[in-house]
This record gives structure tokens, sequence and C-alpha cells, in this order.
């Protein structure tokens, strides 16, 4: 059989045999404080069990500052939409017209518009929207388009009222109520 390499370095005397004596006995040592401490290494290091904790929480950091970038973003370009929709889409204003007066965080507010338009924002086809305290009169498909992009911006809108159904009974059906109360 061929001999150990620890024996082929002495004999070659790349090595002394003190060296060599303590070389073994340094491995015996170790050997048997593995199977000593083989049983007890199943605990875990507190520095690993730390830095796992540490990496755990710097991840759902980094994961909440990219949902709230995220939503930042979100709000940013709904906003940028809905600037677009009303820049695009408004009717002019006319500062010589009637008052049309509506209420926002009960709060009466006044815009100045034609007649027409007062009886179109009346019976629903057109509606108003507020950004910033800025309204503007707007078509009702718009406001519609608007209010499902998002639900921060104020928007009056009459519900659209179909001509209603007279009553077969009703003895006043023929006669108008008069619409002459202007404020």
């Amino acid at each position: 059989m061929g001999k150990s390499f620890q024996e082929q370095l002495l004999q070659l005397g790349l090595v002394d045999k003190k060296k060599a004596s303590e070389t073994k006995k340094e491995q015996h040592q170790s050997k048997k404080q593995r199977s000593k401490s083989g049983k007890k290494n199943i605990v875990v290091d507190e520095n690993v069990l730390l830095a796992q904790q540490a990496e755990q929480k710097k991840k759902d950091r980094a994961r909440k500052l990219n949902l709230q970038r995220e939503a930042k973003l979100q709000k940013r370009a709904e906003d940028g939409l809905v600037k677009q929709l009303v820049e695009d889409h408004r009717l002019a204003k006319d500062d010589t017209g009637i008052a049309y007066r509506f209420s926002v965080a009960s709060k009466i507010q006044r815009i100045f518009v034609t007649k027409e338009t007062a009886e179109k924002l009346s019976d629903g086809r057109l509606g108003i929207v507020g950004i910033a305290d800025q309204f503007d009169v707007l078509p009702r498909r718009i406001i519609e388009k608007i209010q499902s992009v998002s639900d921060r911006v104020f928007v009056s809108l009459n519900s659209a009222t179909a001509q209603q159904d007279s009553d077969p009974e009703d003895p006043y059906a023929g006669f108008e109520v008069p619409d002459d109360l202007m404020w």
C-alpha cells in the first residue's frame, strides 16, 4: 500500500518530524471537537437571524415606498388627464350672462352663463366641474368620463330629467308652471 501524503513529505525532507506530529495532533483535536459540537451546531447564530430580519425589513420598506411612488404617479396621471379633458371641452364663460348658482360643500357658488347654457345645466345635458376653486361648464359625457377617472374632482351634474308622464286625472295638466323666479 502507498504511503500517506505526510509520510511522503517527511521522506523528501520538505517537512520535519516535529511539525508533522503537531499537524497530526491539531487535525485529531479538530475532528474530536467537530464530533462533540456537531450535535450542538443546530443552534441558529443570532447574527444570521438578525441579518435576515434586517433584510426582510429592508425589503418591506422598499415595497412600501414603491407602492407609494406608484400611487403618486397614478394620481399625477389622473390629474393630468382630468385637466386635459377640462381644457379641451370646457364651454366659454359669459361674464355678461345670467348667474347660475350651485352648492359646493354647503356654500353657494355662482358662475355666469348664457340663458341656453343655464337651461342645459338645469336639464342635466351640461354640468359643472370644479378644480382648485375654478369652475368650468362641460358636456355630460365628458363629466361622466372625468368621474370614472377620478373621484377627487368636484362635479355638479343635475340628473337628466325626462319629461314626467302626466297623470291622466290631473286637472291642472294643461297649465304650465311659470319659471320666472330668478335670484
